[in-house]
């Protein structure tokens, strides 16, 4: 046996043939773990203690200082192998002995605070001391064995005297690699057959040992895929939150977890996703609305949570499985709340505000409440007119129809509290906490005066992200809120969270109504059955971690505070939202996501070939599109065509600022062209704007008083035809296809299949003019490959198109 994962840690024994007397483990990652991503996120913790602020110490300076000492030490001695003492004497020299034990000392406190034992590790030591093995510990570490004896005794309190020796390469003269098992093999008095060694490091603890004879096993913490996606969940941490490694750690508390199901993360991506992404965001989530609702309820007011249906259904599982008991459901959605609070002509006019388009009066007739035939005839009365939505808008806000809505959400109203009272039981005094993922908590503010005038109940808010909210507003607050995280970092979240919300809803239709005793009436729409199944593996999944970590013993479990879940939160989604790897992409980019606004309209997850050829034509430009074509994960299309790509769009997000499809990229391809009419012509060039994977894109005017001409064979002899589009100037997510040979002409090419185009040195693209009807209203877009340049143009010589006016569009 040469490795073993974690889930197999039991097995280690019955391998150990006749004659090993001793366990010898590694001590950092085999027996110890950290709840950061790295050694060195420690120091963080240290940047704000009193000494390392009176001198100005960062963790940066530390990591150097050890690095210095490391050097000046194997100048010396030829052992690169230094003592915490050592590093301290480099960085801060004039310290005394006494001055540098307290620094030291802060340092080990760190460890600890950090540290956890890793329970499978513990059961094997457990074992192993049952059967009357030596356990010992051989580590590659500064401190010294008391230092390294006092962590161990920290974390695993009286049971670390199951560990007989502790041997540490900073007293061995040597690290593992170095000799060291030579050296505990002579203080132990051993032979090497009678050793078997464990740990992490495939080098230190495989290779190392069996150069003195010790059989090593490598202990293997993660498939490759789970090390990719802690890597990426870094990255995406180090975009969104800045203050990541410049003044807090980067928080892994569950990559540990993970490698205790090592096998089951093997698996099937869907059971990966759950456990190893969802999971760790539900338990977060969950233990912070358990420790806010225990702390709400503290002053002796009565308080009832219930998690709101349908994005709060895996959030109200989680919290089952963390407390054991069963949380209340309300079935309320944006929907039925803003059908439910038109008390008066204020409310209809602020719900007018807030969603009125021509496109949303189908919608919002719904939302309202008319009846179906009174709707009818208020469309098509305003479809009627100039300007529909005024239309629509004088029609509802008149009186006779006014009273229609008033009344109609009265009954709605009344039908609505019905459905909250028998399924929480709250009354006249309490507080009814909300739980939900997010985000502006619409359905609290439409419900907040409702619930509190009516009812003397006060609500409160719970979210996994909560956006910024009123001044004053107290009544909600996220575990991602606008106490610690900036509106933008919301949004950066936010802005494709569909994929998200879709993993934690239940397989049923919106609420768009509620029977007089209460209970839901739904509408049509649902998630298909395919994507229904692969949500409940992944559901169940992460139910299965949740369980996990709520059955680790307290002591045994990583310690996180509110921020620290918070920051893990951020940094899961984030890599899940913008960094999904190709199993991820392959699996969720079917799915479908309902709008839940009393709608059957569905958006797609992603297409992956149709994002390439769009962001070919459009760039960045292709997200700006009107809501019903969105489809709801563009960072997913991005990161498939290139990781850079989905980067750009979480900074772009992150950051606030925009990027146009000709900032971009700084390639220009400039062209000779040619405007005529039955008076006379001009020669300039017009300018294409590279956009991906080799194409360029141009934009021709359209004119009803002149024909244009793009001289292509003048730059080219061979180029790839990717499309070529009529754009409206007004509006350029409107995009008609044109036909070539009829509204354009190509003269002078030789076509070739795949839209390739071999030119002579008179081919041309030629575009009459136009009908004076699309005057100045469109234009003209080519985008186009250029697959081998003229000579003279693919040299960068002077040709006399470089320095004429470019044509307008």
């Amino acid at each position: 046996m040469t490795e073993i994962t974690a889930d197999r840690l039991h097995t280690l024994l019955d391998a150990l043939p006749n004659g090993v007397r001793v366990l010898s483990l590694d001590c950092f990652d085999t027996i110890v773990w950290r709840k950061v991503a790295k050694p060195t996120d420690v120091f963080f913790a240290l940047q704000d203690s009193a000494p390392w602020q009176a001198h100005g110490i960062t963790a940066p300076l530390r990591a150097k200082a050890e690095d210095a000492a490391r050097r000046r030490k194997r100048l010396l001695t030829r052992s690169n192998e230094v003592t915490i003492e050592e590093i301290y004497r480099e960085l801060l020299p004039s310290l005394s002995d006494a001055e540098r034990a307290t620094w030291v000392a802060l340092e080990l406190d760190a460890e600890k605070r950090h540290g956890f034992v890793f329970e499978p590790t513990l059961a094997l030591i457990r074992a192993a001391h049952a059967r009357g093995l030596r356990i010992i510990v051989v580590s590659d570490t500064y401190f010294s064995h008391v230092q390294l004896r006092e962590l161990l005794a920290a974390l695993m309190g009286d049971e670390h005297r199951l560990i007989a020796q502790v041997h540490c390469s900073s007293e061995c003269g040597g690290s593992k690699v170095n000799g060291m098992f030579g050296v505990v093999l002579q203080r132990e008095k051993l032979k090497p057959a009678q050793v078997w060694h464990l740990g992490d490091n495939p080098k230190a603890d495989l290779w190392a040992p069996q150069q003195q004879g010790v059989v090593g096993v490598h202990l293997q913490h993660h498939v490759p895929a789970v090390l990719a996606q802690l890597e990426q969940r870094e990255r995406a941490a180090l975009q969104l939150m800045p203050e990541i490694h410049r003044s807090v750690a980067m928080p892994s508390s569950f990559h540990a977890q993970l490698a205790t199901r090592h096998g089951f993360m093997a698996g099937d991506v869907r059971d990966r996703i759950g456990y190893g992404t969802l999971g760790p965001v539900m338990h977060a989530f969950a233990t912070w609305v358990r420790d806010r609702v225990a702390a709400l309820a503290a002053d002796g007011t009565p308080v009832k949570a219930a998690f709101l249906l349908r994005d709060g259904h895996l959030p109200a599982r989680a919290m089952q499985a963390l407390t054991g008991d069963a949380w209340p459901l309300l079935r309320l959605s944006r929907f039925t709340a803003n059908a439910a609070c038109l008390r008066d002509r204020d409310d209809v006019v602020s719900l007018l505000a807030g969603m009125l388009s021509e496109k949303s009066m189908p919608a919002l007739a719904r939302q309202l409440l008319l009846p179906p035939a009174l709707a009818e005839s208020i469309l098509a009365e305003s479809l009627k007119a100039s300007r529909p939505e005024d239309a629509f808008a004088r029609r509802v806000l008149r009186e006779d129809t006014l009273r229609t809505i008033l009344e109609a959400s009265a009954r709605f109203r009344a039908r609505l509290w019905t459905h909250v009272q028998r399924a929480t039981g709250v009354q006249r005094g309490d507080t009814l906490v909300f739980a939900d993922l997010g985000y502006s908590g619409t359905v609290q503010t439409r419900l907040r005066e409702i619930f509190q005038d009516e009812h003397g109940v006060r609500l409160h808010g719970l979210y996994l992200i909560a956006s910024r909210a009123l001044p004053g507003q107290v009544d909600r607050e996220g575990l991602i809120g606008p106490d610690w995280a900036d509106e933008r970092l919301v949004v950066a979240l936010t802005a494709y969270i569909g994929l998200f919300e879709m993993m934690c809803t239940m397989a049923e239709p919106s609420t768009v109504d509620y029977t007089d005793g209460g209970e839901p009436v739904f509408g049509a729409s649902g998630a298909k059955a395919t994507q229904s199944a692969t949500v409940d593996r992944m559901q169940e999944a992460s139910l299965r971690f949740v369980r996990d970590v709520a059955a680790v013993p307290p002591r045994r479990k990583p310690a996180a505070n509110r921020l620290e879940l918070a920051r893990q939160v951020v940094a899961d989604l984030g890599r899940l939202i913008y960094l999904p790897d190709a199993q991820e992409t392959e699996c969720l980019s079917t799915f479908e996501f309902d709008f839940n606004l009393g709608t059957d309209l569905m958006l797609a997850t992603a297409d992956l070939e149709t994002g390439l050829e769009e962001f070919r034509r459009e760039g960045f430009a292709l997200m700006n599109r009107d809501f019903t074509r969105l489809r709801i994960s563009y960072p997913m299309e991005l990161r498939h065509m290139d990781i850079s790509l989905a980067i750009t769009l979480m900074s772009l997000q992150r950051y606030g600022y925009g990027l146009s499809t000709s900032d971009a990229s700084l390639r220009r391809e400039t062209v000779p062209a040619l405007v005529a009419n039955a008076t006379g012509h001009s020669q300039g060039v017009v300018e294409a704007h590279a956009t991906h994977d080799g194409f360029f894109s141009v934009s021709l005017p359209m004119s009803s008083s002149f024909d244009m001409s793009v001289l292509l064979g003048q730059c080219y002899q061979w180029l790839q035809i990717e499309s070529v589009c009529k754009v409206s100037m007004e509006e350029s997510r409107e995009t008609f296809p044109l036909e070539i040979g009829r509204d354009v002409l190509f003269d002078g090419v030789g076509a070739q299949p795949g839209g390739l185009l071999q030119c002579s040195p008179a081919a041309m693209l030629f575009l009459p003019a136009c009908a004076p009807k699309d005057h100045g209203r469109f234009m003209v877009r080519v985008v186009y490959r250029p697959l081998v340049w003229v000579e003279a143009v693919a040299a960068g010589q002077a040709s006399a198109r470089t320095h004429a006016e470019p044509l307008a569009a």
